[in-house]
């Protein structure tokens, strides 16, 4: 299985990636930003992208914070792979349980009620939180899902 992980958290990046390859089937590219991540997703195929919700547009350097910050990054992506047939599984692990911008905010619950318009590729919405494992029981709950899916159609 491809797997295509976004995410602009260095230490976050690490713990999924960590996580990811107790399941050695796996091949994981990262990225960690809004156009690293969309360019990757538009040269490759994935069998599931798993996408931070917020995330500079452009990588981060120590001498650049990476452009302008999209809280709704993510959803960018989804929706521009939809738009032209590209979008494959994906699942959004993110740490915030709310989000703000210029237009006001909307809570973890109505952020994936937007992203279920994007169905049947979007397989969910899961909390990230580091002091807990019930995001990696998550997580693999929808890779068992994806492989056994995989699985059914070879």
């Amino acid at each position: 299985m491809n797997i295509l992980l976004i995410e602009d958290n260095d230490l976050k990046r690490e713990k999924i990636f960590d996580h990811l390859k107790q399941h050695t089937a796996f091949k994981i590219i990262e990225a960690a930003s809004y156009n690293k991540g969309l360019s990757i997703a538009l040269e490759r195929k994935f069998d599931l992208i798993i996408l931070d919700m917020s995330m500079p547009t452009f990588d981060r350097t120590d001498e650049d914070r990476g452009g302008r910050f999209r809280v709704f990054a993510g959803r960018e992506i989804a929706t521009r792979l939809k738009k032209i047939n590209r979008l494959p599984p994906f699942v959004v692990l993110t740490g915030y349980r709310e989000f703000r911008d210029d237009s006001g905010k909307l809570d973890f619950e109505q952020i994936g009620d937007l992203l279920s318009e994007l169905k049947p590729s979007f397989k969910g919405i899961i909390h990230y939180d580091s002091s807990s494992s019930s995001w990696k029981d998550k997580l693999t709950k929808v890779l068992e899902t994806l492989e056994h899916d995989q699985n059914s159609y070879n």
